[in-house]
């Protein structure tokens, strides 16, 4: 092996016949001297071309130097080949005596000539490749290491390398000073099994900002004089390591990167998480720059060469700064804190390394701001009506100066504020804002929040909140309904049947209504059946300009009025949504009326079984009960019917007559259950004489209808006071009565 470098060259010739297709096998065996030989596979199936199946052709394969390295010295090598030609699968080789063994297929065709040659060992390995940092890059042409990613330690690899069993790979670690230190040894247990060690996290941090070499020697059991010459060493790697992201340093009172000494009491925290490599951190430093109010430079320590604690290994660091040495920085100034850390026993700060510098604002304790005070209230009370012209807003502290800008909150219902411009604070007084009436005539009969915010360079304070209360407006009108009578007056009479059509409302103007303000107007009242019945005349509805001078009018609609009960009591309520919500904050007092109204009845008689009635018999109907002096009554439908006029049953006059002509006088008297004002109902066929008085409950006559066309309707109203108790009809013809309406 001394003779020349690289593996062995193994020459196989070609026999005469070979062809396409056929496969060749070849074992080498050395140390035939012990009781099993030990081989290396040359080839095993390597299957001819067409360019290989040429008389004379000679095959090259080769023998792995580093496999022939490995062995003992001065034996033999014997290369054994053979063949299949058949293209059959190669079989297990035969079970034969060890020192026949060939390791061949079975079933190959044994070359019977074997070469022998004798072995001189040279057990130095050529081209061992640079062990590798599996987390390393290459970059630059050169090889770097993020420390980011070797928390838990690398892992140093050799890729390549022709390792065989029993082979003891070593790695090491050195530094600029060239010392080395071990990482471990590796056995190989299989031939081609990578050899791979753990590189520690404290022995990466040995190197942080600088460069650490990587190296391995190869040893194995044959090798010789072991004990006079050292293992063969690998080329070196050398690793260029970074430095890792170090967290940043922060104070724990601090909100987004401000410390407001007015948000905690006592001394701040300063806090530094767990950094990577803790475990291998010996000492730290801490410190704070910034600058005092006079703008000179201010540094005050925190920690310094303090050894880093176990505690702080595992939590991180935490330790307080005091409050007495923030409270010499500049107000609204901008400070650093600093953080750094040695490692691996370096205990001075130029070896240490600087974290990420953390930059926060500090804010001084606030000024101390009053309440602000409405110059029309009484404390915390205002009277609406003091504040019908508008209300001023005063606003002073201690320390209140020109460089203060202060901005007033007026609280609307919605939480949004009144537009108010923003005034400079004054050393001689406080800064007065003006609000206008709408802001109190809003927020009547609640609570309004009224605040003040002051701006300096650096802050925004708002002062605690002036609850106003502020009271219902006391000058309210009553709505009123001009057909009453007397006007403007409780308990006054509301009569339907003195006016045609709809009844009027009206809202006196008062001094706090506004355009767009929401109002509503309901009434109360009983209805017939003498339930309570609640009707809304306006609801929701906008005010207009042209209303707040002028009062707000709207109709009450006769149909409604027609709904109550008569001589009962209507009560009309007027409110207010000052604020232009639907929430109303201001209800009148309310007015109280007294309603006569109509009431209709009506008759078709569909209860009452057709029949024929002679003279003195009673005919009983709902809401009337009739009997003939002379001739007979009848309940029968109309014939002919009279559109619009009759239906159903009808009250057949001269019932049963003998002929259609001119008949003798019938009187008929029919009886009503209760008085009424007024009297409607068709009169149909009405030929010769048709004579209706009206009467009292006294018996006396109120009125009389005669003269009717043949087919007519009989509207009778009794006179102002009476009521019509009794009608009594003269008819000479067979006629019809049908479809009373009954007023009352």
């Amino acid at each position: 092996m001394g003779d020349h470098t690289g593996d062995e060259t193994v020459l196989v010739p070609v026999p005469p016949l070979a062809k396409q297709g056929d496969k060749l096998y070849c074992t080498v065996a050395t140390e035939q001297d012990a009781a099993r030989h030990v081989f290396y596979t040359v080839v095993y199936g390597y299957e001819l071309t067409a360019e290989d199946a040429v008389e004379g052709n000679v095959l090259r394969f080769s023998i792995s130097r580093g496999w022939l390295a490995r062995r003992k010295q001065w034996r033999a090598l014997t290369l054994q080949c053979a063949w299949i030609t058949s293209g059959l699968e190669a079989e297990p080789p035969a079970e034969v005596a060890p020192h026949l063994e060939t390791r061949l297929p079975r079933n190959a065709l044994e070359i019977p000539n074997r070469r022998t040659a004798q072995f001189i060992v040279d057990h130095g390995l050529e081209n061992l490749p640079p062990p590798h940092l599996r987390q390393s890059v290459l970059y630059n042409d050169g090889w770097c290491l993020n420390p980011d990613l070797t928390k838990a330690g690398g892992d140093v690899e050799v890729c390549g390398l022709d390792s065989y069993a029993e082979d003891e790979i070593c790695f090491y670690v050195s530094g600029p000073d060239g010392e080395k230190k071990s990482l471990g040894c590796v056995t190989i247990e299989h031939d081609g099994e990578q050899a791979s060690v753990k590189l520690p996290a404290c022995d990466i941090a040995r190197f942080f900002n600088e460069s650490m070499t990587l190296s391995y020697t190869v040893d194995f059991p044959n090798r010789e004089n072991k004990d006079s010459e050292p293992a063969q060493s690998s080329p070196q790697r050398a690793v260029s390591v970074l430095v890792p992201q170090f967290p940043h340093s922060n104070i724990e009172e601090a909100t987004h990167a401000t410390l407001d000494l007015g948000t905690f009491p006592g001394d701040a925290t300063a806090t530094v998480p767990v950094w990577a490599y803790a475990d291998c951190s010996a000492a730290c430093w801490m410190w704070v720059t910034g600058e005092y109010e006079n703008g000179g430079a201010y540094r005050f320590e925190i920690l310094s060469g303090v050894p880093v604690t176990d505690d702080w290994k595992i939590h991180g660091v935490d330790v307080p700064i005091l409050r007495a040495d923030l409270q010499k920085l500049a107000d609204c100034s901008t400070f650093n804190l600093h953080f750094a850390a040695s490692f691996c026993g370096a205990n001075d700060l130029p070896s240490a390394f600087e974290f990420p510098t953390q930059a926060l604002k500090i804010e001084q304790e606030p000024l101390v701001l009053l309440e602000p005070k409405v110059t029309e209230a009484v404390g915390a009370d205002l009277t609406a009506w003091n504040g019908r012209d508008g209300v001023q807003v005063e606003v002073d502290y201690v320390r209140i100066n020109a460089k203060h800008c202060i901005s007033v909150c007026w609280q609307k219902a919605d939480g949004t504020c009144w537009p108010l411009g923003s005034k400079p604070g004054s050393a001689t007084g406080p800064a007065v804002f003006s609000l206008p009436a709408e802001a109190v005539i809003e927020s009547m009969g609640r609570t309004v929040p009224i605040t003040y915010t002051v701006t300096t360079a650096c802050k925004v304070q708002t002062s605690p909140p002036l609850n106003l209360n502020i009271s219902l407006p006391t000058r309210l009108e009553t709505p009123n309904v001009l057909e009453a009578t007397p006007p403007r007056t409780q308990n006054a009479v509301l009569d339907t049947r003195v006016f045609a059509g709809n009844a009027n409302s009206h809202e006196d103007t008062m001094w706090f209504l506004r355009a767009g303000q929401k109002c509503w107007l309901r009434a109360t009242g009983t209805d017939k059946n003498d339930n309570l019945y609640t009707f809304v005349i306006y609801a929701d509805r906008t005010i207009t300009t042209n209303e707040v001078a002028e009062g707000v009018a709207n109709p009450v609609l006769r149909s409604e009025l027609d709904k109550l009960k008569d001589n009962t009591h209507l009560t009309f309520t007027f409110s207010v949504a000052t604020d232009g919500s639907s929430n109303e904050n201001v209800i009148c007092p309310s007015r109280v009326l007294v309603v006569r109204v109509i009431t209709k009845v009506t008759e078709d008689f569909r209860t009452v079984l057709p029949y024929q009635y002679p003279a003195g018999t009673f005919i009983r109907a709902p809401t009337m009960y009739m009997s003939a002096r002379t001739g007979t009554l009848g309940i029968h439908a109309a014939n002919p019917q009279v559109a619009g006029m009759t239906s159903g049953n009808a009250l057949v006059l001269n019932c049963a007559a003998p002929n259609e002509g001119l008949l003798p006088t019938q009187t008929v008297d029919i009886y009503l259950n209760r008085g009424y004002t007024r009297v409607k109902f068709s009169f149909t066929r009405n030929a010769y004489y048709g004579h209706f008085t009206f009467y009292n409950g006294a018996g006396q006559p109120l009125g009389t209808r005669s003269g009717l066309p043949v087919n007519s309707w009989v509207d009778f109203s009794a006179p102002d006071g009476q009521e019509i108790i009794k009608i009594s009809v003269t008819n000479q013809q067979h006629s019809y009565l049908d479809n009373f309406e009954l007023y009352y």
